[in-house]
Protein backbone atom coordinates (compact mmCIF):
# COMPACT_ATOMS: atom_id res chain seq x y z
CA UNK A 1 0.00 0.00 0.00
CA UNK A 2 1.14 3.37 -0.90
CA UNK A 3 1.08 6.60 1.80
CA UNK A 4 -0.47 9.87 0.36
CA UNK A 5 3.13 11.03 1.30
CA UNK A 6 5.04 8.60 0.20
CA UNK A 7 6.77 8.82 -2.99
CA UNK A 8 8.02 6.32 -5.33
CA UNK A 9 11.92 5.58 -5.61
CA UNK A 10 14.05 6.56 -8.60
CA UNK A 11 15.14 2.94 -8.87
CA UNK A 12 10.89 1.92 -9.43
CA UNK A 13 10.87 5.22 -11.80
CA UNK A 14 13.78 3.59 -13.80
CA UNK A 15 13.84 0.40 -12.73
CA UNK A 16 13.15 -1.21 -15.74
CA UNK A 17 15.19 -1.66 -18.91
CA UNK A 18 12.92 -0.69 -21.17
CA UNK A 19 12.70 2.52 -19.10
CA UNK A 20 15.89 3.41 -19.82
CA UNK A 21 16.79 2.21 -23.16
CA UNK A 22 13.73 4.45 -23.93
CA UNK A 23 15.51 7.67 -22.07
CA UNK A 24 19.06 6.69 -23.67
CA UNK A 25 17.23 6.62 -27.17
CA UNK A 26 15.09 9.52 -26.59
CA UNK A 27 18.59 11.37 -25.33
CA UNK A 28 20.61 10.15 -28.40
CA UNK A 29 17.59 11.26 -31.34
CA UNK A 30 17.10 14.54 -29.59
CA UNK A 31 20.81 15.25 -29.70
CA UNK A 32 21.33 14.02 -33.06
CA UNK A 33 18.83 15.81 -34.46
CA UNK A 34 19.57 19.21 -33.06
CA UNK A 35 22.43 19.43 -34.40
CA UNK A 36 21.96 18.00 -37.54
CA UNK A 37 19.43 20.69 -37.59
CA UNK A 38 22.68 23.14 -37.15
CA UNK A 39 24.47 20.97 -39.72
CA UNK A 40 21.63 21.51 -42.41
CA UNK A 41 21.23 25.76 -41.21
CA UNK A 42 24.90 26.35 -41.76
CA UNK A 43 24.69 27.61 -38.01
CA UNK A 44 27.37 25.80 -37.02
CA UNK A 45 30.12 23.48 -38.25
CA UNK A 46 28.79 20.38 -37.15
CA UNK A 47 31.58 16.92 -37.56
CA UNK A 48 30.07 13.85 -38.77
CA UNK A 49 31.57 12.05 -36.02
CA UNK A 50 29.32 14.01 -33.82
CA UNK A 51 26.38 11.69 -34.86
CA UNK A 52 28.84 8.58 -33.60
CA UNK A 53 30.15 10.23 -30.71
CA UNK A 54 26.25 10.86 -29.54
CA UNK A 55 25.50 7.06 -30.58
CA UNK A 56 27.72 5.90 -28.45
CA UNK A 57 27.74 8.16 -25.56
CA UNK A 58 23.87 7.08 -25.22
CA UNK A 59 24.86 3.49 -25.35
CA UNK A 60 27.35 3.75 -22.61
CA UNK A 61 24.61 5.90 -20.55
CA UNK A 62 22.41 3.11 -20.80
CA UNK A 63 25.24 0.42 -19.92
CA UNK A 64 26.14 2.09 -16.71
CA UNK A 65 22.89 2.80 -15.69
CA UNK A 66 21.49 -0.68 -16.97
CA UNK A 67 24.23 -2.37 -14.75
CA UNK A 68 24.05 -0.38 -11.52
CA UNK A 69 20.34 -0.73 -10.87
CA UNK A 70 20.32 -4.45 -11.84
CA UNK A 71 21.79 -4.80 -8.97
CA UNK A 72 18.28 -4.13 -7.07
CA UNK A 73 16.41 -6.40 -8.83
CA UNK A 74 14.65 -8.98 -7.67
CA UNK A 75 15.76 -11.73 -10.34
CA UNK A 76 18.90 -10.76 -12.08
CA UNK A 77 18.18 -13.42 -14.79
CA UNK A 78 15.05 -12.13 -15.41
CA UNK A 79 16.38 -8.80 -15.75
CA UNK A 80 19.28 -9.32 -17.68
CA UNK A 81 16.77 -11.41 -20.54
CA UNK A 82 15.22 -7.83 -21.45
CA UNK A 83 18.08 -5.93 -20.43
CA UNK A 84 20.86 -7.29 -23.11
CA UNK A 85 18.27 -7.31 -26.37
CA UNK A 86 17.76 -3.67 -25.56
CA UNK A 87 20.78 -3.19 -25.28
CA UNK A 88 22.33 -4.39 -28.98
CA UNK A 89 18.94 -3.11 -30.08
CA UNK A 90 19.96 0.70 -28.76
CA UNK A 91 23.50 0.90 -30.35
CA UNK A 92 21.76 -0.91 -33.65
CA UNK A 93 19.21 2.30 -33.72
CA UNK A 94 21.18 4.60 -32.61
CA UNK A 95 24.21 3.61 -35.27
CA UNK A 96 21.29 3.63 -37.95
CA UNK A 97 20.36 7.04 -37.23
CA UNK A 98 24.20 7.83 -36.66
CA UNK A 99 24.76 6.87 -40.19
CA UNK A 100 22.24 8.22 -41.36
CA UNK A 101 22.16 11.90 -40.05
CA UNK A 102 26.27 11.97 -40.90
CA UNK A 103 26.01 9.99 -44.25
CA UNK A 104 29.30 7.94 -43.03
CA UNK A 105 29.29 4.21 -42.13
CA UNK A 106 30.70 2.71 -38.69
CA UNK A 107 33.65 1.56 -40.74
CA UNK A 108 34.46 5.18 -42.21
CA UNK A 109 33.92 6.67 -39.18
CA UNK A 110 37.17 5.97 -37.33
CA UNK A 111 38.19 4.94 -33.73
CA UNK A 112 33.89 4.41 -33.73
CA UNK A 113 33.76 0.53 -34.96
CA UNK A 114 36.63 -0.34 -31.76
CA UNK A 115 34.61 2.19 -29.81
CA UNK A 116 31.62 -0.10 -30.08
CA UNK A 117 33.69 -3.05 -29.11
CA UNK A 118 35.13 -1.58 -26.24
CA UNK A 119 31.30 -0.65 -25.25
CA UNK A 120 29.96 -4.11 -25.54
CA UNK A 121 33.11 -6.01 -23.79
CA UNK A 122 32.62 -2.79 -20.65
CA UNK A 123 28.85 -3.38 -20.73
CA UNK A 124 29.52 -7.45 -20.09
CA UNK A 125 32.29 -6.31 -17.56
CA UNK A 126 29.76 -4.29 -16.04
CA UNK A 127 27.00 -6.84 -15.66
CA UNK A 128 29.61 -9.50 -14.32
CA UNK A 129 30.34 -6.54 -11.43
CA UNK A 130 26.83 -6.25 -10.53
CA UNK A 131 26.11 -9.76 -10.59
CA UNK A 132 28.99 -10.61 -7.83
CA UNK A 133 27.88 -7.56 -5.92
CA UNK A 134 24.68 -8.49 -6.16
CA UNK A 135 25.78 -11.94 -4.80
CA UNK A 136 27.94 -10.71 -2.01
CA UNK A 137 24.77 -8.40 -0.49
CA UNK A 138 22.66 -11.62 -0.76
CA UNK A 139 25.37 -13.30 1.55
CA UNK A 140 25.81 -10.90 3.68
CA UNK A 141 22.29 -10.58 4.34
CA UNK A 142 22.10 -13.98 5.18
CA UNK A 143 24.68 -13.97 7.45
CA UNK A 144 22.92 -10.74 8.73
CA UNK A 145 20.00 -12.35 9.39
CA UNK A 146 21.49 -16.12 11.23
CA UNK A 147 23.01 -13.71 13.77
CA UNK A 148 19.93 -11.76 14.64
CA UNK A 149 18.16 -14.93 14.96
CA UNK A 150 20.85 -16.41 17.69
CA UNK A 151 20.56 -13.14 19.31
CA UNK A 152 16.62 -13.84 19.35
CA UNK A 153 17.53 -17.39 20.32
CA UNK A 154 19.82 -16.29 24.06
CA UNK A 155 17.11 -13.54 24.61
CA UNK A 156 14.45 -16.01 24.66
CA UNK A 157 16.48 -18.17 26.93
Amino acid sequence: MKYPNEQESILTQIGRPIQQAVVALGLGVVIMLVGWLLKVTGTVGVDPNFFWLTAASCVLLYAMFNAMISVSAESIDKYWKTAIPLFFGLMLVLSLLATILSAISLSEAGSYSWIYVILTFGYLAFLSMASFIKRILSIAMREEERVREEERKRRGS
